[in-house]
């Protein structure tokens, strides 16, 4: 039912611009291929312990097909898939991701089925399934709100989505978001939910500038809004009521010796309504902990194409946006980045994630450490 609700005003648009149109379409393969070695050490709230080694690689190959300078439209395909999994590889369009971060291990879909249309160097629509992102800048690029398929994950959106680049440098980013009832296309952690009829439609508008002004090298303010997602009490108890994230990012960088570049970045997100603490487990009383903030210092270009990064996180219980951070948890992280060329980065990470909160009738805090060594080639 999904597929047909998107594909019809996709493939009527498409009609009507071949109808009109006499040049040939130009058709251009585009992709990329991510694989490498991940490890993950867990000791758990219960206190045992578990190791998890594996090899993983995501593929995401793609056609896009540019009919004008107007319009284009692409389509892809995309599967994750790990030594460590188990069952068959499984191919669906789903209607919503299966995990709580995406797709699961060993399933594929296609993550794009989009028309575009450019009517100027100023103005783009999207009208169908695609990637969207708001990150922060540095050497890992992480979010606190929006980051479609981060790392391996393969998560999208599905909607319409309306940019304009000003003049003053400005591009402001319009999305119209549409969400099944079996769940979001995108990260949103418990208890948000989409039962509601009133959560079919969520709302992401943002504001971005990345001209270099002074040091500042990004500035940036959006807001998430999801009407009647937010089961403060536990989904199907209580008044369901609207969540709202406001996030803003800042990035600044300064020349240093022999080409390199420093750069600090910081990114703050607050939402005002929160679940229960009860609900979430996190505490007895009160309401969840809505503050999230990440701070980076990255030093870029050490060598040429050598860079490396250090990430601190801290994300209340009541953060329920972030795809790159768990909600409830402090995050340390080292990554060191090597750009082998335009289409080839190798990139090393270890990462330490802490609750914060002691879960109630829990033993002890989760703590993981992971570590990673992985290869990304885009064509």
């Amino acid at each position: 039912m999904l597929l047909k609700e998107m594909a019809s005003p996709v493939l009527s648009v498409l009609c009507l611009t071949l109808a009109g149109s006499a040049a040939a379409v130009e058709f251009t393969v585009n992709g990329d291929v991510r694989t490498g070695f991940f490890s993950l050490h867990r000791e758990d709230r219960n206190g045992q312990k578990d190791t998890t080694d594996e090899f993983r690689v995501r593929l995401r190959p793609g056609v896009s097909a540019k009919f004008n300078e107007q319009w284009l439209a692409q389509v892809r395909f995309a599967g994750r898939y790990s030594t460590d999994e188990r069952n068959d590889p499984h191919f669906k369009i789903f209607k919503s991701i299966p995990a709580a971060d995406g797709l699961r291990l060993g399933d594929s879909t296609l993550d794009e089925i989009y028309v575009e249309h450019r009517p100027n160097n100023s103005w783009q629509v999207r009208v169908g399934r695609f990637q969207s992102k708001a990150e922060l800048d540095g050497v890992a690029k992480k979010s606190l709100d929006r980051n479609d398929s981060a790392n391996t994950d393969i998560t999208w959106t599905d909607g319409v989505q309306v940019k304009n680049d000003a003049a003053n440098g400005w591009s402001t980013t319009a999305i119209a978001q549409y969400n099944d009832s079996e769940g979001a296309t995108q990260v949103r952690r418990t208890p948000l939910d989409f039962r509601e009829g009133g959560s079919r439609l969520s709302y992401f508008v943002g504001f971005e500038n990345t001209q270099k002004a002074g040091p500042f090298v990004q500035r940036a303010v959006d807001i998430t809004w999801l009407p009647d997602a937010l089961h403060s009490s536990g989904v199907g108890a209580g008044t369901v009521n609207d969540y709202w994230g406001m996030v803003g990012r800042l990035a600044a960088q300064w020349p240093m010796r022999g080409g390199m570049k420093f750069m600090l970045a910081g990114e703050v997100g607050y939402a005002p309504n929160t679940p229960k603490r009860s609900v979430l487990q996190t505490g007895a009383s009160g309401d969840a902990d809505g503050l999230a903030a990440q701070i980076t210092f990255n030093f870029i270009d050490i060598i040429p194409r050598h860079s490396a990064g250090l990430v601190l996180g801290r994300v209340g219980d009541g953060w329920l946006l972030s795809p790159d951070f768990d909600s409830n948890a402090n995050t340390v992280e080292m990554r060191y980045k090597w750009a082998l060329d335009k289409k080839q980065t190798l990139e090393a990470r270890a990462r330490k994630h802490e609750d914060i909160k002691q879960r109630v009738g829990s033993a002890f805090k989760r703590e993981d450490v992971d570590y990673y060594l992985r290869y990304t080639y885009k064509f």
